[in-house]
């Protein structure tokens, strides 16, 4: 069985730790302790943050808002697509007279 002699070593290792590493650990430990209570302070402050914004509800809030505003935007979509062929129905006009305008521009005496 390899469980006893395991034991044993942890018992004998806990036992022989010298004091000067005792006061090494225990200021480890408070170090920890400190860290630990200034995170769960900062976690008291983001849950206080959160539930000032309206908490999860907030979110479905911005969800449903978003939708909103997506569905506002999609008709819109749809009107810019004859605009811009029109556009560049009017564009391919203007490049097709534009060699006739320059002609009749040198042609004109000055």
């Amino acid at each position: 069985m390899k469980l006893p002699p395991f034991f044993c070593c942890l018992v004998l290792c806990l036992t022989s730790l010298s004091c000067d590493r005792h006061t090494e650990l225990k200021r480890e430990i408070a170090a920890l302790d400190a860290t630990l209570k200034t995170d769960e302070s900062a976690t008291r402050q983001y849950d206080k943050d959160i539930a000032a914004l309206g908490g999860r509800e907030g979110l479905m809030h911005l969800l449903e808002q978003g939708q909103i505003k997506e569905n506002q935007l999609r008709p819109l979509e749809f009107v810019n697509g004859p605009r811009e062929r029109k556009l560049s129905a009017i564009e391919t006009e203007f490049a097709k007279l534009k060699p006739a305008a320059e002609a009749f521009k040198a042609a004109q005496p000055k």
